[in-house]
């Protein structure tokens, strides 16, 4: 049997900038242990370690997900120098994390929803028509998928293309 963390997600500051970090631990307290830049846990799950390297590894590709598409939007979130930019709300994290963190336990499942994450990755574009061949519960899953990589800022700098100003 594999030794047992925590995975979580976690707010921290550096330089007075805010980020997000998911990360896992064998410390129940994950706060104050670790380190002084972290300030308040928000999710904090107890799974084996293969299973948080996995479920980490699944997070953190739909977080990056989210920032491409984002940014092929022409929406720029700052970089913090670790984790994820703190504007990204909370709610949209959360999201993510419970997606994966509760899908787990079905390993049937959780390969394909692997498989679905890898496949929307190449895409480079949603494309609706993917999820009208789904079924079940993969099909049920792709559309939380979509929801939550749909997210935009409302008040982001949008960096518009200078090609496309009006001709008038």
């Amino acid at each position: 049997m594999s030794k047992s963390v925590y995975l979580y997600l976690a707010s921290g500051v550096t330089s007075d900038i805010g980020f997000w970090v998911i990360n896992y631990s064998e410390n129940v307290d994950i706060v104050n242990p670790l380190n002084i830049k972290l300030l308040e846990c928000y999710r904090k799950e107890l799974f084996g370690i293969d299973a948080a390297i996995q479920v980490k590894k699944a997070i953190i590709a739909t977080l990056e997900l989210l920032v491409s598409d984002s940014r092929n939007d022409g929406y720029v979130f700052e970089s913090p120098p670790e984790g994820y930019s703190s504007e990204i709300p909370l709610n949209v994290i959360e999201d993510i994390f419970d997606l994966w963190a509760y899908n787990f336990s079905d390993e049937y499942l959780w390969r394909k929803y692997i498989r679905l994450l890898t496949f929307r990755k190449q895409l480079k574009t949603k494309n609706i028509f993917i999820n009208k061949g789904l079924k079940g519960n993969i099909y049920s899953f792709a559309v939380k998928l979509e929801k939550i990589l749909s997210y935009r800022p409302i008040c982001s700098t949008k960096n518009i293309n200078k090609s496309r100003k009006l001709m008038w």
